[in-house]
């Protein structure tokens, strides 16, 4: 998760990477769900039960090569309001980091959107869940997963017992890197493909399937960009992790 900050670095943030895409959301608003397209289009959360900069992050990484994906911004303040008739002609829906309140950021959801995302998914359709959006794949949230997604922090052998912004050791496949961390997930074993975890062996990133379609769930921050790092005041020894994440990413749209 991420705190709330009330004069929010990652919301200046939010402001210039706004800017950048300013151009990509136009043109995803002159298009609609089920339009004829030759790549795959995801649907990226942003609202109140997200954090301020974080939607605009994960938008730009999923829209960047290699995936290039066709993104549409979904809320209560955007063109797609959070309806089943939304999901229709998406492949992906993505939920971005948020606050530190699973049950306040769930109740943020309009009656209904919850069921109608679990039958996106089991029909067919990708889920991807990043710290708090992993948080909302369990019963508490979307009722994606039926085991309830805990917290990290404080955890047997992990050396984070605070909310603060944290670098940590995490081992994607083979690969140990210091990945940006904030009040995240530990995903349930049960079902679960792993493609990452913390140092102490706890799953940090993982593939599920649900009916014909499939959620990833990532409980750090690899999507954190060198913004996110000098407005938490941290340096990463080994740079951007975003590269270890999308063989995750990668197989959740096959």
């Amino acid at each position: 998760m991420d705190r709330h900050r009330s004069t929010s670095p990652r919301g200046r943030r939010a402001v210039l990477t706004a800017a950048l895409l300013a151009p990509l959301a136009l043109a995803a608003a002159c298009s609609s769900p089920g339009a004829e397209r030759s790549v795959p289009r995801a649907l990226v959360y942003r609202g109140p039960a997200g954090c301020p900069g974080c939607a605009e992050t994960l938008a730009e990484r999923l829209g960047a090569a290699p995936l290039g994906m066709d993104i549409m911004y979904i809320g209560p303040e955007e063109e797609l309001p959070l309806t089943a008739e939304s999901l229709r002609g998406a492949d992906l829906f993505a939920q971005p980091g948020g606050g530190d309140d699973v049950a306040a950021a769930a109740a943020e959801m309009p009656d209904g959107f919850a069921s109608a995302l679990g039958q996106f998914v089991r029909d067919g359709g990708r889920y991807l869940g990043m710290c708090m959006g992993a948080y909302l794949a369990g019963p508490e949230g979307f009722g994606l997963l039926e085991d309830t997604v805990e917290g990290e922090v404080g955890a047997a052998g992990f050396p984070v017992t605070d909310s603060a912004d944290h670098l940590v050791e995490v081992t994607w496949q083979d690969t140990v890197r210091w990945t940006y961390f904030q009040e995240g997930a530990r995903l349930p074993e049960a079902g679960a493909e792993s493609y990452a975890r913390y140092e102490n062996g706890d799953l940090a990133a993982a593939l599920y399937e649900l009916g014909a379609g499939r959620a990833a769930l990532v409980g750090p921050h690899p999507e954190a960009d060198a913004s996110w790092l000098a407005d938490a005041g941290l340096t990463d020894p080994d740079g951007d992790d975003w590269e270890f994440a999308l063989p995750l990413i990668q197989h959740l749209l096959r």
